[in-house]
């Protein structure tokens, strides 16, 4: 489902079919580029859409961002075993072609919902961008790159441990027993997949982050916690739980059960430990900006993460009315 704003420019607005003729073109780019990155590009071209961007400045962000990616391996694809592909990166292209013929033979709702059973205890895999580009496909409402954002999710799956060890917490509680943890060492530099890998064997980690107290409110409660310690810090990391929490929202209808998935929080927690940034439950300020200034810069930014971190908080706030939507964005795009 597609929700327009007014054009952000007097030129041509871009069209779902445009969308879909850029996405079906991108099939033939490789899901990650320098090793371990996402290949952002269909994910930012759904939201460009969807903030009402141009048709010129969607073609042209797609030209300039195709230049930095890669293109698929041709290699034919093996056929998928669960048990052994599941988490493995060199397998993406057997993934692709498995949930490619699940949405031929039981149409894309059915698949999707076989494929997200499978595939939320691994929520936090690739830096949550397997969820991401799952829940932009949902909403660009084409097969091919549902396929591709699967098995994104599914060749970079990344489960974190978890125990079943005390009473449940409520959030402010669970952030404090998260706090002193002892920070896992890796390397300066490290991509946030490898610094969640890292907490998540860290000594009690699985006893504190499963604890979050589940109800029909917790989604809302991480999003927002997203968005005001993202207004508060500018954290990169904190920036992709925000955006994760908005694909999660997408996938609601299709979640196994009505409660939040608990392989979110996990992950969510080995975030927000790899972020290092303080957790703000208050925000820092009001926003300063109404929306329509803010989505008419953000269709103009070359950054990806930029005008997702827009295209999920304007989606979010639309659900769930906060001031802290706007102020997130604003700390992405400054005056």
């Amino acid at each position: 489902m597609l929700m327009k704003t007014v054009p952000s420019t007097r030129e041509t607005p871009a069209t779902l079919a445009q969308l879909h003729h850029l996405l079906d073109a991108g099939q033939a780019l490789s899901a990650t580029y320098r090793g371990q990155l996402s290949n952002h590009l269909p994910m930012a071209q759904q939201a460009l859409l969807e903030l009402g961007a141009s048709a010129e400045r969607l073609q042209a962000f797609a030209e300039a961002e195709e230049a930095t990616l890669e293109p698929r391996s041709c290699a034919r694809p093996a056929r998928i075993a669960v048990e052994r592909d599941l988490g493995r990166p060199d397998s993406d292209a057997a993934w692709r072609a498995h949930f490619a013929a699940r949405i031929v033979d039981v149409g894309s709702s059915a698949a999707l919902r076989d494929a997200v059973a499978l595939l939320l205890p691994g929520a936090g895999a690739i830096a949550f961008h397997g969820l991401i580009r799952t829940g932009h496909a949902v909403l660009a409402g084409h097969d091919g790159e549902l396929a591709a954002g699967l098995a994104h999710w599914a060749s970079q799956f990344m489960p974190l441990p978890t125990a079943d060890d005390g009473p449940p917490l409520a959030l402010a509680d669970w952030l404090q027993a998260l706090k002193p943890l002892p920070r896992p060492v890796y390397p300066a530099g490290s991509l946030i997949t490898d610094r969640m890998r890292a907490w998540g064997a860290t000594p009690g980690f699985a006893v504190v982050a499963g604890r979050l107290q589940h109800g029909p409110d917790t989604l809302r409660e991480l999003a927002l916690l997203a968005a005001r310690t993202y207004a508060a810090t500018g954290n990169f990391t904190v920036l992709h739980l925000l955006t994760a929490s908005h694909a999660l929202s997408v996938l609601e209808p299709w979640w196994p059960s009505p409660e939040l998935p608990r392989g979110f929080s996990i992950a969510a927690a080995a975030g927000l430990l790899a972020s290092g940034a303080t957790p703000a439950l208050a925000l820092d300020r009001p926003p300063g900006r109404p929306w329509p200034a803010l989505i008419a810069a953000a269709c103009e930014q070359d950054d990806a993460h930029v005008i997702k971190l827009t295209h999920a908080a304007w989606r979010l706030g639309r659900r769930w009315p906060d001031p802290a939507w706007r102020r997130a964005v604003e700390r992405a795009i400054p005056f």
